[in-house]
């Protein structure tokens, strides 16, 4: 089992308004996480380091929280709630940071580790996180020339409407600690086993929940996913076709693919999220490794 007490190194917390300039933020990839000052919560966990970005960088990208309009979802897509939580509250915020050294996939496992240890703690996720939204507020597009050219980029802020964004943080279901192939791994009612061609053509199309893949007979999975079952596992093995692929080089044989899943159509769309999340860091935590083909596109 993973060690979790070597793997981060959280730094003090800085105001976040001018974090990018402190001379202890390093400029590396790493993980960061940002609360309201004055409080224990946390808001939000990300982490940054992909091309030549770094937690400075990352940081430096949330000074629209300080402006009078709501940002866009990019550069960050937490700063449209982040600014929301300050427009209702008047609050502030400051961040902790801790440098990771690795590939992508590394560090995204850990963010995911960082983010289900919280919410073992917490018995929920952080405020923000998962695309969830302040009551009351609507979340601001992105921004980029395709949304501009189709008259799609808006700026979000007060709404009347309920919206899925407004719902509630969906508790954990289970302990990090149990087999990553196992029935009842992560506290759900998996199906067994089947060649993932098989369970294209058996599970409905309608329906919504978690997957698993692994080669036949393994103890390690190749990915952990979320959303339209059927359609997914068929994205997935229609990679394999294709060995330039970096998860169709992992994936293939196609013949050796083998898949179990978890039906749920009630879920709402962050709450798989946020399941989907728990189960990669319960893998990591368990087997030291993210599934070999997670976070590859």
């Amino acid at each position: 089992m993973l060690d979790i007490n070597t793997i981060y190194a959280w730094s003090a917390w800085y105001a976040l308004g001018n974090a990018s300039l402190a001379a202890d933020i390093p400029s590396m990839p790493g993980l960061y996480r940002i609360r309201r000052r004055g409080r224990d919560d946390l808001d939000y966990i990300g982490q940054t380091g992909s091309g030549g970005m770094n937690l400075r960088k990352r940081l430096a990208m949330l000074r629209g929280v300080y402006a009078a309009e709501m940002p866009y979802r990019d550069p960050h897509t937490a700063a449209p709630a982040l600014w929301a939580l300050r427009h209702s509250t008047g609050c502030d915020f400051e961040v902790s940071v801790s440098p990771v050294e690795g590939t992508t996939p590394w560090r995204k496992g850990l963010e995911a580790l960082a983010i289900a240890l919280y919410r073992q703690t917490n018995q929920r996720s952080p405020n923000i996180s998962f695309g969830r939204m302040p009551a009351g507020y609507v979340m601001s597009s992105g921004n980029n020339a395709k949304l501009v050219a189709a008259g799609k980029r808006f700026r979000g802020g007060y709404t009347g409407e309920n919206t899925a964004s407004h719902l509630e943080s969906i508790v954990p279901n289970g302990s990090l600690t149990s087999d990553p192939v196992h029935l009842l791994w992560g506290g759900h009612t998996w199906s067994t086993w089947h060649p993932i061609i098989l369970a294209i053509n058996t599970v409905s199309a309608e329906a919504l929940g978690l997957y698993r893949i692994r080669h036949a007979g393994t103890s390690q999975l190749l990915y952990i996913g979320e959303g339209g079952i059927t359609g997914r596992l068929a994205a997935h093995l229609q990679k394999t076709r294709n060995p330039t692929h970096l998860q169709g080089a992992i994936f293939s044989p196609a013949s050796a693919l083998e898949c179990s899943w978890v039906v749920n159509n009630t879920w709402a769309k962050h709450e798989r999220l946020e399941l989907e999340n728990d189960l990669i860091a319960s893998h990591l935590l368990m087997t030291g490794a993210v599934p070999a083909a997670q976070f590859l596109g």
